[in-house]
């Protein structure tokens, strides 16, 4: 299958951050004197931009006010635990090598997906972030604005990411979808939404290019 453009999920697809994004969660849910969220609860948001996901914890306070002290947190006193994931910086050095285009297509905010670039050293060509589309997956937007961005075309595109929302928001892009089990979801629950490829590495995307 010949691809022209390669989309990517940063958290549970590039790095790992399920652990830094559960403890600032519960820690900035602590500070602010409000009920501590189960982890199940934090996993059904996560695949969220932060603000949105504090909005579906937290329906009666205001989720600007708990993002900033969430956001303070994850870059701060839990960003040690952050880590990337095996073989994500390598596995993009690759893809470039071959002539695809990168894009990283994440919820993050633009500040805190910068700093992971630069920790991580990722090779990309374009970064969406949050504060770059008006609708956030599932809906399809970012995915085909990176598209647009890159001079390509959803028929010559794939996109990577590690949860049920990932899949839906590829499907309805109409670009091939790929599931990894690197982050909080298993091989089962990204199979329910039909994706084309499930791995459960980021190399295995090596070899479908």
């Amino acid at each position: 299958m010949k691809f022209k453009t390669g989309l990517f999920d940063m958290d549970g697809t590039l790095i790992d951050s399920s652990a830094a994004i559960l403890s600032s969660v519960k820690e900035a849910a602590r500070i602010r004197g409000l009920r501590i969220p189960a982890d199940n609860e934090i996993k059904e948001t996560i695949y969220l931009p932060s603000q949105l996901s504090f909005k579906v914890l937290y329906p009666d306070k205001d989720p600007a006010e708990f993002d900033s002290v969430f956001l303070h947190l994850i870059r701060t006193k839990f960003k040690p635990m952050i880590k990337e994931l095996p073989k994500s910086k390598m596995t993009l050095e690759l893809i470039r090598e071959k002539g695809i285009k990168i894009g990283i297509v994440t919820t993050k905010d633009r500040e805190s997906a910068d700093e992971m670039i630069r920790l991580f050293q990722f090779s990309y060509d374009i970064l969406l972030t949050a504060e770059d589309t008006e609708r956030a997956r599932p809906d399809p937007e970012p995915l085909l604005e990176a598209i647009e961005l890159l001079k390509s075309t959803a028929a010559q595109t794939f996109y990577c990411g590690d949860t049920p929302p990932d899949i839906i928001q590829g499907r309805r892009a109409s670009v091939k979808t790929i599931g990894l089990t690197t982050g909080m979801y298993s091989k089962e629950e990204l199979e329910k939404e039909k994706p084309d490829f499930v791995f459960d590495n980021i190399e295995a995307v090596l070899g479908i290019i």
